[in-house]
C-alpha cells in the first residue's frame, strides 16, 4: 500500500504558456492514434440501478472532486447522495464485486450541499463514508459530521457523529476529504465565504473513533472550492483548489455581455495551499494558473479541474494537475493542460495535453509505475480512452486502450470518478470507475498493463 509522503518547502510558481496552433494541431493528430492491442482491459458497464435498485439525485451527481469510489482487496465501494420517497436526503453505500453490485447501507443525512459525501479506506482496508454538512441550531450554523464505519470482517456499520460549532458565517459547504494512514486521521475540509474566504477542517481520529472538538480555520483573501486534499503522513496536507467567487468580486458587471458562461460566479484560478501542520492555520500558496481578465479582447477566464481534470500525487511524490483553461492568458478558446510539480513544489512542467478531445480526465498508475489518464467525453455516447505514458515522468501520452459502450448513454457533465490513492484505494492495477447519466450511476473497471 502506498502512503503519500511530501516535502512541504521550497515553493516556486510556474507560469502557464499560451497555447500554440502548432501544438493544437499535433494534439489532434495524436488523438487519432489507435491503441496497441491488449494494452489495457476495460470491462463492460454495470448499471447500479438495475443491479441493486439505487439511484442518485441532482446533488449526488454534481461536483467532481468527491471521493465517490474506493478500491480494496474485498471489493469496490461507491457512495453518493440520493433522496427518499418524501424528498429527504439519504446516502447509499454500494459494494461492487465480481461483476455484481449490492446495496450495503443507506442512511438519512442532514446533508444539503452537493459535495458532501465521500468514501475512503484505512490502512486495514476498513471502509469509511464521510458525510460532512451543516445544520442550524438556534439560528447559528454548525458542522454536521458523521463517519459511517464499515467493518470489513463483520460487515456491520457503526456511526460516529458530531455537531461542532463554527463561527465563520453562513456560506460554508463544498466539503472535501483527506485520509492520513500514518497519523490515523480523516479530515473533513470545508470552503466558504467570498471575499474574504476561508478553509476550515475538522479531524476524525481513527484510533479513538471520535471527532476532535474544534476545527482549524484558515482565512483567505477569496473563497476557493472543489478541493483535492493530500495528507502527507507527517501531520500536513496539500490542497489543490480553484477560486470560486461572485461576478462582482471579480469585477464583472451585467454590462459585460461577452461572457460565455451564464452564472453568477466565476471559477478563474487554480492554486495550491501547502499546510505543514494541520493543527495550525499557517499556510503557503503556489499558483498553478492565474486569471487574466482581458476585457478589451472579450476574454473572461474559466480555469477549473473539478470535472474536467484531476489532481494526483504519483509514487515519486510529484503532483500532477490536469485542468481546463478557457479564455485565459489573453488567448480565446478552451484547452486542456497538464502541470507537474516536484517534491519541493517547483513547477517543472505546464503544457498542453497531447490530446484535446476529452471532457472528464482522471490519472492513475500501474504497480510498475507507468502513468495513465482515463478520459471520457460529454454530450456524446459513452466511451472511455486510456492514455499510457511514454516516459517515466508521465508527461507524454499515447493511446493505450479504448472502448465504446454501445448503449446510447450520454455521461452527465460531472463525469468520471475513479479509485485512487487519495482516498486510500489499494494499488493493484485495477482502477474502479464510476460515471453518472442523469441520476443513474454506471460502473466499469480498467485493468492496467503492468509492463
Amino acid at each position: 500500500m502506498f502512503i503519500v509522503m511530501l516535502l512541504l518547502y521550497g515553493f516556486l510558481p510556474c507560469l502557464a504558456a499560451a497555447p500554440s496552433r502548432e501544438l493544437l494541431s499535433t494534439a489532434n493528430q495524436t488523438s487519432a492514434t489507435r491503441p496497441a492491442a491488449g494494452s489495457v482491459v476495460i470491462s463492460d458497464l454495470l448499471d447500479l440501478h438495475a443491479a441493486c435498485g439505487v439511484v442518485s439525485c441532482g446533488r449526488g451527481t454534481h461536483g467532481g472532486t468527491q471521493s465517490r469510489i474506493c478500491h480494496t482487496s474485498h471489493g469496490a465501494y461507491a457512495s453518493f447522495l440520493a433522496e427518499d420517497k418524501e424528498g429527504g436526503t439519504v446516502f447509499h453505500l454500494v459494494r461492487i464485486r465480481e461483476g455484481s453490485a449490492s446495496l450495503l447501507h443507506s442512511a438519512a443525512t442532514p446533508l444539503t450541499g452537493a459535495n458532501s459525501v465521500h468514501v475512503l479506506s484505512d490502512a486495514q482496508e476498513n471502509v469509511h463514508v464521510l458525510a460532512a454538512g451543516v445544520v442550524s441550531v438556534d439560528g447559528r450554523e454548525r458542522a454536521s459530521l458523521c463517519i459511517h464505519h464499515l467493518d470489513r470482517e463483520s460487515g456491520t456499520v457503526t456511526h460516529h457523529c458530531a455537531e461542532i460549532p463554527f463561527g465563520h458565517g453562513t456560506s460554508f459547504g463544498y466539503s472535501s476529504a483527506g485520509i492520513d494512514w500514518a497519523q490515523k486521521r480523516i479530515y473533513a475540509v470545508y470552503s466558504g465565504g467570498d471575499a474574504p474566504g476561508y478553509f476550515a477542517w475538522f479531524t476524525f481520529d481513527l484510533a479513538t473513533m471520535a471527532w476532535l472538538p474544534r476545527p482549524v480555520v484558515i482565512d483567505l483573501r477569496y473563497r476557493h472550492c472543489y478541493n483535492y486534499c493530500f495528507a502527507d503522513g507527517r501531520g500536513g496536507m496539500i490542497i489543490l483548489s480553484e477560486r470560486d467567487i461572485k461576478n462582482a468580486t471579480a469585477g464583472i458587471t451585467p454590462a459585460d455581455t461577452n461572457r460565455k458562461i451564464d452564472a453568477n460566479y466565476v471559477w478563474d484560478e487554480l492554486r495550491l495551499f501547502l499546510i505543514r501542520d494541520l493543527t495550525s492555520p499557517a499556510y503557503t500558496t503556489v499558483d498553478v494558473e492565474n486569471a487574466v481578465y482581458d476585457k478589451k479582447a472579450g476574454l473572461y477566464p474559466n480555469v477549473q479541474n473539478n470535472a474536467q481534470g484531476d489532481a494526483y500525487v504519483d509514487t515519486r511524490g510529484h503532483l500532477h494537475v490536469l485542468y481546463m483553461s478557457d479564455d485565459n492568458n489573453g488567448v480565446s478558446g478552451s484547452v486542456q493542460r497538464h502541470a507537474m510539480y516536484d517534491r519541493q513544489f517547483s513547477c517543472v512542467h505546464n503544457e498542453l495535453l497531447g490530446f484535446q478531445d476529452a471532457h472528464a480526465m482522471r490519472m492513475a498508475q500501474s504497480t510498475c509505475g507507468r502513468h495513465y489518464i482515463i478520459a471520457m467525453p460529454y454530450r456524446e455516447t459513452a466511451r472511455v480512452r486510456i492514455w499510457g505514458a511514454t516516459d517515466d515522468q508521465g508527461l507524454g501520452y499515447t493511446l493505450a486502450g479504448e472502448k465504446r459502450f454501445d448503449t446510447g448513454l450520454t455521461p452527465t457533465y460531472a463525469g468520471l470518478a475513479v479509485s485512487c490513492p487519495r482516498n486510500g484505494s489499494v494499488r493493484d492495477d485495477v482502477i474502479d470507475c464510476l460515471f453518472p447519466v442523469d441520476h443513474n450511476y454506471y460502473y466499469f473497471s480498467v485493468t492496467l498493463k503492468t509492463k
